[in-house]
């Protein structure tokens, strides 16, 4: 018999019949000294199971052990308050609030707590939103652990410099895009080539993310590969991104083969006198039109007849300079002409997509705005293609326009980037209103306004109505405002002051 058989022998007889105790070896007898038999019973087996598990041997894996950690160069944060502030966003899956935590830290030459690091490492394989950020505040450590997972491979390379080749030759596929937009920046043809070299052998969902790189630093030397994958790729998304970024190129043959079928399409007609400029689809689809990326039959959800369709998608990918030139006139002026004609519809949805195709036309987009003529929803859509700060203050002349709670929810669910105080300041005159509304697209979107709030304001007082059925949303909102404020004040961003 061995220890455990008279312990359970004793277990099974009872401690009130005759337990005899068990005797243990050496002085482990010590620790059950003056003990009831029922508490020594018990305390036996919790010593004996304990000096088993002590006594157990690992074999030796044959996989040599990783190397350490490289030493750390941000200062991991170990405040009590702010560690658990961080630890409250990460169990609750809040990903802006994390994002933002993110960068405050790598603002602040901070990084994310050791012991949070599996955490929001897990959060991070679950959210593409949060991995660019994420990167920045893991620190060393978060490095190292990243790169122990399979799992977590997309921050393994956080530590690496941005610029390092390992990105692109080890990243995962945000990583190696960023890589190569910066590549870009500095070496347009190596980047190109790097590109070139690796695109037949990525999968079409890869290449759609890798190739609008090229739209960094675009240049006549890109149109051969451009018009070899607008030839030859199986993807109809890749295809028509390789169009797109030749129709930004006005000396390629593509652009051409574009500004030529449009060419046919305007004439000048003599009425009342006078001379008018005309514009009006082709009566027939050609057939080398397909290899052009152009599509026969229109989506059912265009709403619009097959000439038009045409029009539409030839004015998409036509060089918006060329309209300039044809009819020597500003983009406001074209605009007015096409808004006069039978095709109306299609000109204008055609140059929307031709402005968020061919950046760097605020003009365009002014006079699109100015002269579009369509809902204050696509306005919005078409404000979104500019810069953020054009966007900025073309949502603020949309907001001031309109009382529109569902417009103010698309504008708050769509526009993700820095509000301006001007923008906010005109949304938080228009708070009344739309909780007045009871739009349920605006209810839903109300607590992600809190995000949308500029820091330097986000101690102001805000005034809501004694009633409402949107009081569920409006405390959802108070508390990512409480949670935002408390994030600024406990890793302030250099050169960021509250109002107090």
């Amino acid at each position: 018999m061995n220890l455990w058989t008279d312990l359970t022998a004793a277990a099974l007889l009872g401690t009130g019949r005759g337990f005899v105790p068990v005797p243990l070896p050496g002085r482990l007898n010590e620790l059950l000294v003056d003990s009831p038999a029922e508490e020594r019973l018990l305390r036996t087996a919790g010593i004996l199971a304990t000096v088993q598990m002590a006594a157990l041997t690992v074999n030796p894996s044959a996989k040599p052990a990783p190397v350490s950690a490289l030493p750390e160069t941000a200062l991991p944060v170990t405040e009590p308050e702010m560690s658990a502030l961080l630890a409250r966003i990460i169990e609750k899956g809040q990903t802006p609030l994390l994002v933002e935590a993110c960068r405050l830290l790598a603002g602040a030459g901070r990084c994310l707590p050791p012991r949070l690091l599996p955490r929001v490492l897990e959060l991070g394989r679950q959210s593409a939103a949060l991995r660019e950020p994420l990167r920045q505040a893991l620190g060393q450590r978060g490095a190292w652990l990243a790169a122990q997972n399979p799992d977590w491979k997309f921050a393994a390379l956080s530590s690496v410099e941005l610029d390092e080749p390992r990105l692109w030759d080890e990243g995962d596929i945000r990583q190696r895009t960023a890589f190569l937009r910066r590549l870009r920046m500095t070496d347009p043809a190596e980047a190109r080539r790097l590109l070139e070299t690796a695109f037949a052998g990525e999968t079409a969902r890869d290449r759609v993310l890798l190739l609008p790189a090229l739209g960094e630093n675009l240049g006549p030397e890109d149109e051969p590969f451009l018009a070899a994958t607008l030839s030859n790729d199986r993807s109809r998304e890749v295809r028509a991104i390789a169009a797109a970024l030749l129709s930004r190129l006005p000396d390629s043959e593509f652009a051409q083969r574009m500004a030529a079928r449009l060419e046919s399409c305007i004439r000048n007609e003599r009425k009342r006198l006078r001379t008018v400029t005309v514009i009006e689809p082709p009566l027939a689809f050609a057939p080398d039109w397909k290899a052009d990326a152009l599509e026969e039959q229109p989506p059912a959800q265009a709403k619009l007849g097959e000439r038009a369709w045409w029009l539409l998608q030839m004015v998409s990918y036509t060089p918006l300079d060329w309209w300039e030139a044809k009819l020597a006139l500003d983009p406001d002026n074209i605009l007015v002409l096409a808004a006069k004609g039978e095709w109306k519809s299609a000109l204008l949805a055609g140059f929307r997509i031709a402005i968020s195709r061919q950046p760097g036309q605020t003009a365009w987009t002014t006079a699109l705005l100015k002269r579009g003529g369509f809902s204050h929803q696509e306005a919005v859509q078409l404000a979104l293609t500019l810069a953020p700060a054009d966007a900025d203050a073309a949502l603020q002349h949309i907001f001031a326009d309109t009382d529109d709670a569902n417009l103010a929810a698309q504008v708050i669910e769509t526009a993700d980037f820095a509000w301006s105080l001007a923008l906010w300041r005109i949304a938080q005159q228009k708070l009344p209103r739309w909780l007045a509304s009871r739009d349920w697209r605006f209810r839903t979107a109300l607590p992600q306004l809190a995000y949308r709030i500029p820091p330097t304001v986000l101690d102001d007082a805000l005034v809501w109505p004694e009633k409402t059925q949107f009081a569920d949303a409006i405390a959802e909102f108070t508390a990512i405002l409480e949670e935002r404020r408390a994030l600024y004040q406990s890793f302030q961003a250099p050169g960021v002051r509250l109002q107090v």
